[in-house]
């Protein structure tokens, strides 16, 4: 079979999206499928430009050129939208080879309208790997108004959008009901496969020191809680920094690695508390992740109740895959509060719930049970998380699309009462 995979960002980018679509890409050209990805030239932050084609583990790998202001300002990124919107398209109406299936991600967003019309055009399935839900997105963001004319009509298009796809992939079951609402009366199949780690789980070897953990200046009787990842508007932050400005445990060590648009408020923070116990760390290469994750003791994790069901971040996954229990605040109506729940890797606390964050620290702080609940992390993570069982799974499913549709003649491929799938 030839499959198109479209997304705006690509490794070498270090975009998150594009490295899962790379792991899905190569698995499917391992499995013998032709595999053509077409992309960015620019990297996310708009810094870099990559070679305009390539071949990466038997992909084939097309890039335009797009403009590249990355994320220097809304313009700038509406302008690299724009741009990469228009060279798609045209790129896409003139491909030669005709694919048997055209999987969107959803960078830029609303780039499924151009896989589904590419599909269209060469008489092919199309299928949608919804990494953010839009618009929902952009009304738990606030940019346009629930209920208003803007927010209907971008949910008319996303249901135009979904109409008629073959598959369409969510993150979790929480983001599956919720996108069920713009399947209603379509003939689209909708399913859930969570995202993986990066590694096979695995634990830190208790007899040898971590270098990182060293370099930082944490010792053995620190308690060093990590958030490491995007530090994004959807994500909570007052809670963990009110714990920090008044200590529940003395030996707490807050830890904040990563970017994003609200890192600078967590700085400013700092600066106004300099007895609060906060540490700022650059991102790490991927040679020292597993270093990096393994270095603190507890991983924290927030979501603003508002953003549940739009997004399905992938930092759970990296933390259970190392054995560390993951400390999370926010609503509980979403997979990583469902997934900490279900395995007991962690703890789960209400927004502005400072008390019972004050309790779960001091819990998190004793050694027995940060290590029960590590383990049951890691044994969560073989379970679900693993590489190799969800691109099995996420193939499989595409695989099975076209058998329908050779074995069925009169029954188009996808032809599916819209059912939310659990693939765990």
């Amino acid at each position: 079979m030839r499959f198109l995979l479209l997304n705006q960002f690509y490794p070498p980018d270090v975009a998150p999206t594009g490295q899962y679509l790379h792991d899905l890409a190569r698995s499917l050209a391992r499995r013998g499928h032709h595999v053509k990805v077409i992309c960015s030239q620019r990297s996310y932050n708009g810094a870099k430009t990559f070679p305009g084609y390539e071949t990466m583990e038997q992909v084939e790998v097309v890039r335009l050129a797009a403009t590249g202001f990355g994320r220097r300002g809304f313009l700038g990124k509406i302008a690299d939208y724009t741009s990469f919107y228009g060279l798609l398209f045209r790129t896409l109406m003139f491909e030669r080879e005709k694919p048997d299936v055209i999987l969107s991600l959803t960078t830029p967003p609303y780039i499924g309208l151009l896989a589904k019309i590419a599909a269209r055009r060469h008489g092919c399935r199309h299928a949608h790997w919804i990494m953010d839900l839009y618009p929902d997105v952009m009304l738990a963001h606030g940019m346009a108004k629930k209920g208003g004319i803007i927010a209907r009509f971008l949910r008319q298009l996303s249901r135009w959008q979904l109409k008629g796809a073959d598959r369409i992939f969510t993150l979790g079951p929480k983001m599956a009901d919720r996108i069920l609402d713009y399947c209603a009366g379509q003939n689209s199949s909708v399913c859930w496969i969570p995202l993986w780690s990066n590694e096979d789980p695995s634990g830190w070897p208790e007899a040898e020191p971590n270098p990182l953990r060293t370099a930082r200046g944490w010792t053995a009787d620190d308690v060093v809680f990590l958030y490491s990842g995007n530090m994004g508007l959807g994500h909570r932050f007052n809670e963990f920094l009110e714990a920090a400005r008044r200590p529940a445990n003395v030996r707490a060590r807050w830890a904040f690695a990563g970017d994003g648009k609200r890192r600078m408020e967590i700085e400013a923070f700092a600066r106004s508390n300099p007895n609060a116990r906060i540490q700022f760390l650059d991102s790490v290469p991927y040679s020292q992740l597993r270093a990096h994750l393994c270095a603190a003791d507890v991983h924290l994790a927030s979501m603003d109740s508002a953003w549940q069901g739009t997004m399905v971040p992938s930092k759970l996954q990296g933390s259970f895959a190392v054995g560390r229990p993951v400390l999370y605040v926010g609503g509980r109506d979403c997979e990583t509060a469902l997934w900490i729940q279900e395995s007991g890797g962690g703890w789960v606390v209400d927004e502005n719930d400072l008390s019972g964050l004050f309790r779960s620290i001091e819990e998190a702080c004793d050694p027995h049970q940060r290590r029960a609940r590590g383990q049951a992390a890691l044994e969560f993570a073989r379970e679900r998380f693993l590489k190799s069982s969800a691109c099995d799974r996420f193939i499989g499913l595409l695989e099975e699309g076209n058998n329908l549709k050779i074995e069925n003649g009169n029954q188009k491929a996808g032809m599916v009462k819209a059912v939310s799938v659990p693939l765990l």
